[in-house]
């Protein structure tokens, strides 16, 4: 997703994400609230601006306060989502492909489905249907 500062950093996505499902206080004045999400609340610090800038977050008024996700945040929250799972279908298709020269069922259905889940890449799973091993560091 292309937002005026340009893609989505997986920490600006992670934190549209948890914003989506609900407000949260300000990381300066409750960053436990954080840290049980396994964010860094100086990190998000560091983005908020950024996000502020660009309309995807604003800061609400009153006592305390806290950050909600704006209309155009949930959007572009959306979008990502949507990119995610698209690159993921088209990976998929490319895989069917490979399962379509010929593999053995068993290591093409687990392969499919790392893939479908996003456990693995599409290089990953094609390692492993052509050699039937499991690719360095695979669960």
């Amino acid at each position: 997703m292309l937002v005026p500062s340009g893609p989505l950093s997986p920490l600006q996505h992670r934190l549209l994400r948890e914003l989506d499902l609900s407000d949260l206080p300000p990381p300066e004045r409750a960053p436990e609230s954080y840290l049980v999400r396994d964010l860094d609340a100086d990190e998000v610090q560091d983005v908020l601006p950024t996000l502020e800038w660009t309309g995807l977050v604003e800061r609400r008024d009153g006592d305390p306060g806290g950050l909600t996700l704006t209309l155009l945040g949930a959007l572009a929250l959306r979008t990502a989502e949507c990119d995610e799972l698209t690159a993921r279908l088209r990976a998929v298709a490319s895989f069917a492909d490979t399962v379509s020269a010929g593999v053995a069922p068993r290591p093409a259905g687990l392969a499919l489905r790392r893939l479908a889940e996003g456990t693995w890449t599409l290089e990953r799973a094609q390692v492993h249907v052509r050699t039937n091993e499991m690719p360095p560091g695979a669960s």
